[in-house]
Formats: C-alpha cells, sequence, structure tokens
C-alpha cells in the first residue's frame, strides 16, 4: 500500500479542525498553530517525552500541557531490580502557557518552572540537546544528547473519524546519552556507547478512548553504527502511512504495517513483530514490564504494560541492506487509555 509523505511546508489543520493532508515525513513539515484547533481549549494536549535507557537502567523526562494543567516529570527505573524513583512539578490550568514548541526540528527551548524547581530543554543547536533540572536534595539532571546533522526522525499527521481531532506526532531516535540524573536517592550515570534517547514529541486533540501499540529502540551495532525503528498502530486512521520506520546513522527509512504474534494474557511471552514488505522480522524476549495505571475509578487515566526486553531478527534498509540485530535492548507498549 502506498505511504503519502508530505515533502514540503503544509498547514496542518483545514478550516473545520481536521487534517487537512494526512501522511507522513522525515522531518517536520507540517504547519502547527494552536490557535486554528476548534476543539473545546480543555481538549488540547502538547507535550515532550524524552525516555533514556542503558541495559539496566530507564529514564523518562516529561513536560506537558494539557490545558487544565501542565507537568514536568521525571522518573528513574532499574530493570533488574524492579526500584523506581520520581518527582512531578504540577500547575494548574496552564491552556498553553507553558509554550511548547510547534516544531521539535527548529531551535527552540522548553522551560518548566516553579519556586524550587526549574527544567530546561536546550534544543537550541542542530546537533546536541541538553536536559538540566534541578530540586535541591531531589532532583539532579545534566544530560546531552548527540545529534546526526540533518537527523531525520519519523513525522505522522494522523485524523481520527471524530470531527476536530487530529494528532501530530514526532518520533526522533539515535541520539547516543552523555550525562547524569538523579531522582532522590538513585543515581544513573549514562555512557553514549550504550545509552540512547527518543523524543515523543505530540499535539493535538483526540477521543477519550484510546489504545495503542508502541515499539521504539536504538542499538549500536558491532562496527559503531546506530540503528533504530519506530513501530506503532491503533491510534487514530493511519490509511496514509505507517507509523514504522527504521533508522540509521540519522536517515530514516519508511517501511510497512506490522503484524504482531503475541499471547495479549501474558505480557512476558515472546512478541514477534513483521512487517508486510518484509523489512521488520523481529522478536522481542521480554526480561522488565513497567506498568502503570492511573484509572481513576474506571473512567479516566492509562493503562499501560511498557515491555522491554531483547530484540533478535534481521531489517532491511532501503538500499537492500539486511542488518543482522543481535540483542538489542528496546522495547513495546500496550496502552489502553481513558482521558
Amino acid at each position: 500500500m502506498a505511504q503519502h509523505e508530505i515533502t514540503k511546508e503544509t498547514v496542518l489543520l483545514d478550516e473545520k479542525g481536521n487534517v487537512a493532508e494526512p501522511g507522513f515525513c522525515f522531518t517536520n513539515n507540517y504547519v502547527y498553530d494552536r490557535s486554528k484547533i476548534k476543539a473545546g481549549k480543555t481538549r488540547i494536549k502538547e507535550w515532550d517525552f524524552y525516555q533514556i535507557t542503558n541495559p539496566r537502567y530507564t529514564v523518562q523526562i516529561t513536560v506537558a500541557d494539557i490545558s487544565l494543567g501542565g507537568a514536568a516529570n521525571i522518573a528513574i527505573f532499574d530493570m533488574q531490580t524492579g526500584q523506581k524513583r520520581d518527582y512531578m512539578d504540577i500547575s494548574l490550568l496552564t491552556f498553553g502557557k507553558l509554550k511548547m514548541s510547534d516544531n521539535t526540528h527548529k531551535p527552540h527551548a522548553t522551560v518548566k518552572m516553579s519556586k524550587d524547581f526549574q527544567l530546561v530543554i536546550d534544543a537550541t543547536r542542530p546537533t546536541f540537546r541538553t536536559i538540566t533540572a534541578k530540586k535541591k536534595d531531589v532532583v539532579d539532571v545534566d544530560i546531552r544528547m548527540e545529534l546526526f546533522e540533518n537527523h531525520e526522525s519519523l513525522v505522522m499527521a494522523v485524523p481520527f473519524k471524530e470531527e476536530k481531532h487530529f494528532y501530530l506526532n514526532d518520533k526522533m531516535n539515535l541520539m547516543p546519552v552523555k550525562g547524569r540524573v538523579t531522582v532522590r536517592d538513585m543515581t544513573v550515570e549514562f555512557d553514549p556507547q550504550d545509552s540512547f534517547c527518543v523524543l515523543d514529541w505530540g499535539r493535538g486533540v483526540w477521543p477519550y478512548k484510546g489504545d495503542w501499540y508502541w515499539g521504539n529502540g536504538t542499538h549500536r551495532l558491532e562496527n559503531g553504527d546506530l540503528f533504530g525503528f519506530e513501530i506503532g498502530w491503533g491510534f487514530g486512521d493511519m490509511s496514509a502511512a505507517s507509523e514504522n520506520m527504521l533508522f540509521f546513522n540519522g536517515k530514516g527509512h519508511k517501511i510497512g504495517y506490522i503484524t504482531l504474534d503475541h499471547n495479549e494474557a501474558d505480557p512476558m511471552s515472546p512478541w514477534h513483530f513483521v512487517s508486510d514488505d518484509g523489512r521488520f522480522d523481529m522478536t522481542m524476549t521480554p526480561f522488565y514490564d513497567n506498568y502503570t495505571s492511573t484509572r481513576v475509578l474506571g473512567v479516566i487515566g492509562n493503562k499501560c504494560h511498557q515491555v522491554f526486553g531483547k530484540w533478535n531478527g534481521k531489517c532491511i534498509l532501503d538500499d537492500g541492506t539486511e542488518l543482522d540485530i543481535k540483542d538489542m535492548i528496546a522495547f513495546c507498549e500496550h496502552s489502553d487509555n481513558r482521558w
């Protein structure tokens, strides 16, 4: 099935607040303007989610403005012991006051501050980003993420069947990380040889109920090359393009739609993924389920099995190069969302 690539600057929303031209791009060619959204102001959601993983630890750093409130959240979990620590700084009734970026590929800085806490994401330079955060005796973050020149990502503009609903998303892989993160009594040191970041940048208005799969990871091959993948489905109408892409040394390689063979009743059983074009054939053997549930009274919140494992199999780049992937640490999640 043909996938529609957006190759020039394109206005995201039409006069009704729907996606004007669904599709994908390797850098964000969509023009996002919060003021053009036609849905109720309380339904607008914007976030930057950075996840850094090495063979043992994962750190998640989020800045979000979901209109009724805004937050910065910093969390660490140990995939060997299950130990977790986190800190959240919350503001009420933000309605866009956090001034989230309209395009993560353009130079920008994102700041979340309160009386005794400050988080700064500095994305003003093209080949690296930094995240710093400080709260005395609770949080200390100082990390740097490297990027390739003209770093490509997967950008998706996804419509829903509901009017005035849309999702603009940018997934950016292949970012080696150096630095340190402390949350309460846990500290992690990141080495760029085995520590990598994915950025999940999202802007949109979507239905109350959502159910999706999302998988992602970056891996350093034996010769030093960087390989990564982004896969996902179930969230909105993806008939214009799949949410699936391979990454190799800063360039994206678009692939087709994916089928999953997995026992949903047992998240720790093997997960086998195959794309319809034969270019992604990978099996994840799980070793940790980062299960979270924030469902309140059964009507609002999220339930998510974010399963980390070792991935083995083959991936084929655009030029036919076949990569043999061995023991890549990555994740796939199944999320059941109500918000």
